[in-house]
């Protein structure tokens, strides 16, 4: 293999580790930890989706999430008492 080729190689793999895939099913809303530890997001992807909103200065991690499109999330609501678990993918709430 050429040098050039391996450097090119390489570029790419680190470039796929760093850009995961972000995942959730549309219509169905997510607590933050589990588009965090599950689905490819990050605090930062969060804060991010709430810039404009309501929520802009509120903790990302208190926020219910709606999928809007897979690996976009929108909608956002507040949760004062936090984001409950139902048992079942999409069915969170505050």
């Amino acid at each position: 293999m050429k040098p050039t080729t391996a450097v090119l190689l390489t570029l790419s793999l680190i470039a796929g580790t760093a850009f995961a895939d972000k995942t959730c099913t549309p219509s169905f809303d997510y607590c933050a930890d589990e588009l965090i530890n599950s689905k490819g997001f990050t605090k930062d992807d969060l804060i991010s989706s709430l810039k404009g909103t309501e929520y802009e200065d509120a903790d990302p991690m208190e926020i219910l999430y709606h999928c809007t499109n897979p690996g976009a999330i929108g909608h956002p609501k507040l949760c004062k008492d936090g984001c409950k678990d139902s048992g079942s993918e999409g069915s969170k709430k505050c």
